[in-house]
């Protein structure tokens, strides 16, 4: 009897236990349905123009500096070359990537209420911390904010310099550091959320742990830190991996499942630092969460150890992984993600709503938007990131220009069938039915910055053109066969589509009015490959929303019954109202007409 008391009571302990160890966390609450806005920080807003790069840390891997090199204007032809970049030679687009506009994060800070006003839920930053590059991949350090977003860079550096990098207790908070603290604060102030890129699987060659490496060889004591292949001795010279083979990246040593020690420990402590950067936990101080670089190259039990820091300190912070496709291990009850960027989605829509002689069938589209339904678990598919378009694809204005193509890498000069052009008002009205079906659509739809006033672009580079404002006079882009395409395609003129950002707010309104669009079911009612429409709705707690595209080239009219009796309706973006049709006999049903390139938004209630 004793003896089976006690198989019971250990039996308890451990599934107790288990429990407690392994249940998975709250998801953020506040992550459901949000409106996401991306931001690339040297190209959104120079708001401080003292603090602009200096020639030495643009070239300090390269060593050649040209004679002239300056910031570039930012409202300058995209497409024409300085004089400087005319010294350097080659080709045109090896030149854009030396290029400097001077955003930063007081340019951020300056038009937040931009984004209030658009509607913008949150904010997700690309890379901040210091790094000889203009995308910030290339860390040189993940403690500090690059020191050319904040108002000392000199001063900055000096106190960098006083550190020892790798002794959390030596760290201190740069002018740069101060400001994106500020920025956070403000950022919450307006009730918005922001998360920040985590970039753990490599580093840039001027990381001060691969610094050392250069410096001391086997000797130092960070040698453990990448995956060194060789060093300098004998016949053998310095050698070891890097991301994609670019040697720019060096990559974190790991074992099969996990990072190197030394690594692993720093990436924590950096965590620790901006989600709590008082270490009092005042969590408004800190970021609201993490957008995770390459994170299926990461090893996954770091990510599992990693998660539980990072609820154990914000049980409300989002975790959000960048995953090409559909990876169930990733974001399920017991994984390390909250959510990804949900590049399913955009694969689809690319397909669906772009496509011309490649257009899939409705019912393929519904097939592969199930298909993410079915791969992870309902409570996460409301902070899925579906996204169109990012830094790392061409504009999606400049998608609908050019149907047909691969959604990744075949939108460059490269290409010779690739037209870099200004899109015309047939594209800007097919990119509103594409954001319609974002916004309507369960999800945390996302921006990328100036997708909302009509910016336009190939892919990286010219996806990352300084943002468009309003208060600026911009030159016209002038597109020559010296400009890397094949041939010219014009004279364009810069201006902010003012339309098309009227559209984008009243559909976000649209959205954050209606709870049964953040975070409602979803159910599709009708779909139809002759005439490429379908219908679904979003209920939520009683209330009903019923959504109708047509992504067709011919009108269609159809009917849907609804359950409930004297029924009538409000179509969001008309404002039309009427009643649903019906008698108490046969209930009410929803007679659609719809046009073709169109979507209707009805909000269905009762006369009662």
């Amino acid at each position: 009897m004793k003896k089976n008391v006690l198989i019971l009571f250990t039996l308890f302990f451990s599934v107790t236990f288990y429990i407690r160890a392994y249940a998975q966390e709250p998801l953020p609450a506040w992550a459901e349905g949000t409106v996401w806005y991306q931001i690339f920080p040297e190209r959104f807003a120079n708001g401080d123009t003292t603090n602009d790069p200096a020639v030495e840390k643009i070239f300090l891997e390269t060593g050649k500096k040209p004679d002239g090199w300056h910031v570039s204007k930012w409202t300058g032809n995209w497409f024409e070359e300085s004089v400087w970049e005319k010294k350097l030679g080659g080709k045109f687009n090896n030149h854009i990537f030396y290029r400097r506009y001077g955003g930063d994060i007081q340019g951020i800070i300056d038009h937040l209420d931009y984004l209030k006003k658009l509607g913008v839920g949150a904010i997700y930053i690309n890379p901040i911390f210091d790094a000889v590059s203009l995308h910030k991949y290339d860390g040189s350090t993940f403690h500090h904010v690059d020191i050319n977003f904040g108002p000392d860079p000199e001063g900055d550096m000096k106190l960098i310099q006083s550190e020892s990098p790798d002794d959390p207790k030596t760290w201190v908070f740069t002018s740069a550091d101060k400001l994106f603290l500020k920025l956070i604060a403000e950022v919450h102030k307006r009730g918005m959320k922001i998360i920040i890129d985590g970039v753990f699987n490599h580093t840039g060659t001027n990381f001060w742990a691969f610094r050392d490496i250069l410096k001391n060889g086997a000797d130092s004591k960070f040698k453990d830190w990448y995956e060194i292949k060789s060093f300098n001795s004998g016949k053998k010279s310095f050698d070891y991996r890097g991301w994609n083979g670019i040697k720019s990246l060096p990559v974190f040593n790991r074992t099969d499942n996990d990072l190197a020690r030394g690594p692993k420990q720093y990436i924590f402590n950096i965590t620790k630092r901006w989600m709590d950067p008082g270490d009092n936990g005042d969590l408004t101080a800190g970021v609201d969460g993490w957008r995770l670089d390459v994170a299926n190259e990461v090893p996954l039990g770091f990510w599992h150890d990693w998660r539980k820091l990072v609820k154990s300190i914000n049980r409300q912070a989002i975790i959000i992984g960048e995953l090409w496709g559909l990876y169930p291990k990733y974001v399920t009850k017991n994984g390390p993600f909250d959510a990804l960027m949900n590049y399913s989605f955009a694969f689809a829509v690319n397909k669906y709503f772009i496509d011309k002689k490649k257009k899939i069938s409705t019912t393929e589209f519904i097939d592969e938007l199930r298909e993410i339904d079915k791969t992870y678990p309902k409570e996460n598919l409301d902070m899925l990131m579906n996204l169109v378009d990012s830094h790392d694809t061409e504009r999606i204005s400049s998608m609908i220009k050019n149907p047909d193509r691969d959604y990744d890498r075949d939108a460059s000069y490269e290409n010779p069938n690739y037209d870099p052009s200004k899109p015309d008002s047939n594209d800007y009205k097919r990119q509103e039915l594409v954001f319609a079906f974002q916004v309507t659509y369960r999800g945390a739809p996302m921006i990328y910055y100036g997708d909302e006033i009509g910016m336009w672009g190939a892919d990286d580079p010219y996806d990352r053109q300084p943002m468009v404002w309003d208060n600026l006079k911009y030159d016209d882009q002038i597109i020559t066969a010296a400009s890397g395409f094949k041939k010219g395609y014009g004279d364009y003129k810069v201006k902010q589509n003012k339309n098309l950002f009227s559209y984008y707010e009243k559909l976000i309104a649209i959205r954050n009015d209606n709870p049964a669009l953040k975070f409602g079911s979803l159910s599709f009612l009708y779909s139809n490959n002759e005439k490429d429409t379908f219908a679904f709705m979003r209920e939520y707690k009683g209330s009903r929303i019923i959504c109708v595209f047509n992504t067709g080239k011919n009108s269609d009219s159809f009917e849907l019954p609804v359950d409930g009796k004297k029924m009538i309706y409000d179509e969001l973006i008309t404002n039309e109202k009427g009643a649903l049709a019906g008698t108490p006999q046969i209930g009410a049903k929803l007679i659609i007409q719809i046009p073709p390139g169109s979507v209707k938004i009805y909000k269905i209630r009762s006369m009662d």
